[in-house]
């Protein structure tokens, strides 16, 4: 019986550490940043507003 003690005990240890590194090894995957993706940058977008900001300068400088 002392033979299938130590076989059980060995087995439960082996599972305990087992769990230990995988949590190890989650807690330290969780701690690397991720990249977020960088939106794709829409030029029609950009070059309306230039455009917008152009023609408000222009009538500011009408005005003034």
């Amino acid at each position: 019986m002392d033979k299938d003690n130590g076989k059980i005990t060995a087995a439960i240890m082996a599972a305990v550490n087992a769990y230990m590194e995988e949590e190890e090894t989650a807690r330290a995957i969780m701690a690397i940043p991720q990249r977020r993706p960088v939106p794709a940058i829409s030029l029609w977008h950009v070059s309306g507003r230039e455009e917008m900001m152009r023609m408000r300068q222009l009538w500011q400088r009408r005005i003034v």
